[in-house]
């Protein structure tokens, strides 16, 4: 749901060449989603619109906007609910091996850009995703954590900025998302046994029971 069109006759001020894509995930994703949440899902569609994008017109690199809030606020998020140490990647090959993905502004606030688009007078789209606005969401709770932090500690972003560094390169980003791979595996092995241990506990429990149940019946016999 998400609708940057004013930005054609902007794109086209600048004489850029562009691609307008439009799908409706949104409505498809209501349809189809399994076992995944919706930002999730409409993630990995845009993702796959994008490299098709670029496959089309023999590009070779894509350029994303996130910024040093969005990584700071993934770090969270997949320390508190994943308990991996690990964030967006600031330049990768994907796996395919024909795409380079760049972030370049990683280093940069959110409120910094902010501050530029209005001085610029830059044609902004405030995000209309009904997804976004169902119920609050975890990232928006996590923003909210780090604002009342960096109220607190000025040093707060930049600080994060010098311990994210690490985990941005493309070997890193791939070391972490293989350990967590191997992790929700050992997981699912895990969760796979004792789901098998508790049925065959069961299955003594009953045959217990019925033999119990077999005794008083002879003996009343």
């Amino acid at each position: 749901s998400f609708k940057p069109a004013p930005l054609k006759e902007y794109v086209k001020s600048l004489g850029v060449n562009y691609h307008f894509l439009e799908e409706p995930i949104y409505s498809r994703a209501k349809c189809s989603l399994q076992g995944s949440s919706i930002c999730a899902y409409c993630a990995r569609m845009k993702r796959g619109m994008l490299y098709t994008c670029c496959r089309e017109n023999g590009c070779n690199v894509l350029v994303l906007g996130q910024h040093l809030d969005d990584l700071a606020e993934s770090f969270i998020m997949s320390a508190f609910n994943n308990g991996l140490i690990r964030t967006m990647s600031a330049n990768y090959t994907i796996d395919a091996g024909d795409l380079r993905v760049i972030r370049p502004l990683v280093y940069v606030r959110e409120s910094e850009m902010r501050k530029f688009s209005i001085q610029a007078n830059l044609p902004v789209i405030n995000e209309n995703c009904p997804a976004c606005f169902e119920s609050p969401k975890e990232r928006h709770r996590v923003k909210k954590l780090l604002e009342r932090e960096a109220s607190l500690n000025p040093s707060l972003f930049s600080n994060l900025k010098n311990a994210l560094t690490p985990l941005m390169s493309a070997e890193a980003c791939r070391g972490l998302r293989d350990a967590g791979k191997i992790r929700k595996e050992s997981a699912k092995r895990a969760t796979k046994v004792s789901k098998i241990r508790a049925e065959r506990s069961k299955n003594h429990t009953r045959k217990d029971i019925n033999s119990q149940e077999d005794e008083k019946s002879c003996e009343s016999l």
